[in-house]
């Protein structure tokens, strides 16, 4: 039995983080750049600390690392050495470890609570390419590129033993699956691969999210399988869906309710308050929903508000 199973059998639902990036700016802090939030590795890592630290006071069971947009490329990209970016991607596990072992110190937090996971983000190519690519997966790159680009970040991830891989916004059905081959050398983290999806039935690329979950099923290294940074109006129709082809413990982190417009580069339409967001969750939990919180736009009153909805 892996970590994450374990946690399954203590509490019936586990309540997921919400976002990083989001937080961090509503606190001031620029992260306009390539690197996005992992811009602050190197510039500001206790900011990153902090709002581990803010998830895991709100609730959460699983934090997720601010690795999601670390890569050698992309650091390498902004002058960093290939050795400086090795040790930044290994130093956002680090903060969230720290963060996680210095709330469980305090006895006051073991009240009615189990012990925080440490959930390694991978996110997809086009998060590296900065330009709105991970929300359609092309990326015009060969398999054997893609491939390499993902088994170099796993591998450095790996080496500093998260409880969890999460990869997370996935939006096309064959980098999925490059990830899924690559994970099979990884079988003692537990892992679960989230999608990003365009409506109520299909990931962004197209393919229906009912033939990714049956491909992911017989993955014996994958744990769970769900949906993230997606609107919350299309995530019932998903667990569903997931739901019909796999038993696995399924995962939703939808977003706030915003649509981001890779041109604009701005969110757009109307935010779901945190009371909502909790409401719909109760309903995705009531559907089967095992691992619940939240993506961008979402911050510590969501997660709070949902452990209140969820665990009470």
């Amino acid at each position: 039995m892996n970590k994450l199973e374990e946690l399954l059998k203590k509490q019936a639902v586990l309540i997921v983080d919400g976002a990083l990036g989001t937080r961090l700016q509503t606190k001031g802090l620029n992260i306009n750049d390539s690197l996005w939030s992992a811009k602050l590795l190197d510039e500001n890592p206790n900011a990153i600390k902090a709002v581990h630290k803010e998830y895991l006071d709100s609730g959460a069971d699983l934090i997720i690392t601010s690795s999601y947009q670390a890569s050698i490329e992309g650091f390498e990209k902004k002058g960093f050495s290939r050795q400086k970016a090795k040790e930044l991607i290994c130093l956002s596990i680090e903060l969230a470890k720290n963060a996680r072992d210095e709330f469980w110190e305090e006895k006051k937090n073991k009240k009615k609570r189990i012990k925080p996971l440490v959930t390694a983000s991978i996110g997809p190519y086009g998060a590296f390419l900065a330009n709105g690519a991970e929300y359609t997966g092309k990326y015009n790159i060969s398999k054997e590129q893609l491939k390499n680009f993902h088994k170099r970040r796993v591998e450095i991830i790996a080496s500093t033993n998260p409880d969890i891989f999460a990869i997370e916004t996935i939006p096309s059905f064959e980098e999925a699956k490059i990830l899924a081959e690559i994970l099979e050398e990884y079988k003692n983290i537990p892992s679960w691969i989230c999608f990003s999806a365009k409506d109520n039935l299909h990931i962004n690329d197209g393919t229906k999210i009912k033939e990714c979950a049956k491909y992911l099923d017989t993955k014996e290294q994958i744990s769970a399988i769900g949906i993230n940074c997606t609107s919350p109006k299309y995530i019932s129709s998903l667990i569903k869906e997931i739901k019909s082809v796999s038993n696995k413990p399924i995962v939703v982190y939808p977003n706030g309710g915003f649509k981001y417009n890779p041109l604009t580069k701005n969110w757009e339409n109307a935010k779901t308050d945190e009371k909502e967001f909790a409401k719909m969750a109760y309903l995705w939990k009531m559907q089967g929903a095992k691992l619940i919180g939240g993506c961008c736009q979402t911050e510590p009153k969501e997660i709070k508000e949902l452990r209140r909805v969820l665990l009470s």
